[in-house]
């Protein structure tokens, strides 16, 4: 019994002789406490003054069918525009005409973006197409 009571006696001796601070060492780091996520500004637009009131930011998904087209329009909102599927050509007012693929952003303001009596937008594509449309509408 006395040869355990001094082995009982000398543990917390031997405890805190093997304590180390782990925080101190450098370790590799593994895979799983990497980051898994990234952040990256895919476009940037300047709104310009706004006037003072509540808005709210409305998100749709316009869908078009193959070799599908967007008739004249005007828009009464402006907004970004990502497009998630397919490809999309614009005709723009001053004359010239952009298409935009899968993964593609571009910008609309409101108002008459397209020329007057001409188609505004069509699907180049043999399949759907589909826009993600993100606007700052005022709301009453």
């Amino acid at each position: 019994m006395g040869n355990a009571l001094s082995v009982f006696r000398a543990m917390p001796f031997a405890c805190m002789c093997l304590s180390i601070d782990l925080g101190s060492l450098s370790l590799p780091a593994r895979a799983e406490d990497q980051p898994q996520f990234g952040d990256e500004v895919i476009m940037q637009v300047a709104l310009g003054h706004v006037e003072p009131g509540n808005y709210a930011l409305r998100m749709r998904v316009l869908t078009m069918e193959p070799l599908g087209k967007i008739p004249p329009h005007i828009h009464e909102f402006g907004g970004v525009r990502y497009v998630l599927d397919g490809a999309i050509r614009i005709n723009w007012k001053n004359g010239g005409t952009q298409t935009f693929a899968q993964g593609s952003t571009y910008f609309e303001g409101p108002g008459q973006n397209h020329p007057a009596g001409a188609m505004a937008a069509s699907n180049p594509a043999d399949k759907p197409t589909r826009v993600l449309i993100v606007e700052l509408v005022p709301i009453n």
